[in-house]
């Protein structure tokens, strides 16, 4: 049987955790290849599923397996995880995967809106744009879902305070920085790893 990082696995990953994956990596599996795709796809459900499926199937006709380091963030995604040799990582989404999910799901019934670095830096494009807001229903719909903003800091890459004060004043939250380590996140890719690795690839 192959290793589960040998060059026979490509990891699918979300370019949210591109930071994380490749300190990861460095020190856990070095030889893995790791196809990102934009995190931004996610504002479009249905070309998240398009480009999955695209990256999916050419990583299966070149023979080799595929790990999913994604949440549930389309309905395509089930069916791709049900092919063979293809598996996924256990969790609702990203924020759940660095938390664990006791954790998570403390702090969302505290009413927390979760940030990580990739989005904070492209907030007023996902606030502004994407989601079509500005500052006065932008504050309106955050306040009366949420109590606070928190970042989500992996030690990884600076904590872009400057970016995190600009979305707070737009949404009219509070917020902090909350410390996380990697090990939820590297425990659910090597579990995944592990499932994928006592699969045989089939056609």
């Amino acid at each position: 049987m192959n290793s589960p990082t040998a060059p026979s696995t490509v990891m699918v990953c979300c370019s949210i955790f591109r930071a994380e994956v490749e300190a990861l990596r460095r020190a856990n599996w070095p030889d893995l290849e790791i196809r990102y795709q934009t995190s931004m796809l996610h504002m479009q459900p249905g070309l998240l599923a398009e480009r999955l499926d695209q990256v999916v199937a050419q990583v299966r006709q070149e023979g080799r397996r595929v790990l999913l380091v994604y949440g549930d963030c389309c309905r395509q995604l089930a069916a791709l995880e049900s092919l063979p040799g293809v598996v996924r990582t256990r969790g609702n989404n990203c924020c759940q995967m660095l938390l664990g999910r006791d954790e998570y799901r403390r702090l969302s019934h505290e009413g927390v809106f979760f940030l990580i670095h990739e989005w904070v830096h492209r907030w007023r494009e996902v606030f502004s744009v994407q989601l079509g807001l500005n500052p006065d229903n932008a504050s309106s719909l955050m306040q009366d879902m949420h109590r606070k903003l928190v970042y989500l800091d992996t030690g990884v890459v600076p904590v872009p305070e400057a970016y995190l004060r600009e979305c707070a004043a737009y949404c009219g939250l509070p917020w902090e920085v909350r410390p996380v380590a990697l090990d939820h996140l590297r425990a659910a890719i090597n579990e995944a790893l592990a499932r994928l690795a006592s699969e045989e690839l089939r056609p």
